[in-house]
């Protein structure tokens, strides 16, 4: 009961504030397809940070192996130790480490993005679990 709670908590004001979000951007450009979009992406952030809090599914653990997959490892760099390999060393390590973590938000986004699909099926069967959980606890 107490996830449930923090559930709805937590995942209401997160929707709200994407809410305001997108009626304020409506508001102020007078494109309203911007404030569908923010009530979408609304309900669809209210639904994955409740199952997600919830933590009775497998959306946590589909969002983290997707987000874990952005975390690889970069080659190695074979380099001479004169000026010129130490600053070939120096400017391929650093395109490799931007690299990198642009390779890690892409798939934070896409976890995220996917986790956010998915709970639509999920959300529903979490709360009935919580609700019987409950129901087995209080007998």
């Amino acid at each position: 009961m107490e996830r449930r709670k923090h559930a709805y908590t937590w995942s209401s004001v997160a929707a709200v504030i994407l809410v305001i979000i997108g009626v304020c951007l409506a508001i102020n450009t007078g494109d309203y397809k911007k404030a569908i979009i923010f009530c979408v992406a609304a309900l669809l952030t209210f639904m994955l940070l409740s199952c997600l809090i919830l933590a009775n599914n497998f959306i946590g653990e589909m969002v983290l192996t997707v987000f874990s997959w952005g975390f690889v490892r970069m080659p190695s760099v074979i380099f001479q130790l004169d000026l010129d390999g130490i600053i070939w060393l120096l400017t391929v390590k650093l395109m490799l480490w931007i690299l990198g973590i642009a390779i890690a938000l892409f798939m934070a986004c896409f976890a995220i993005a996917i986790g956010a699909v998915v709970s639509v099926f999920v959300y529903p069967f979490a709360l009935r679990k919580s609700y019987q959980a409950d129901k087995k606890t209080k007998i």
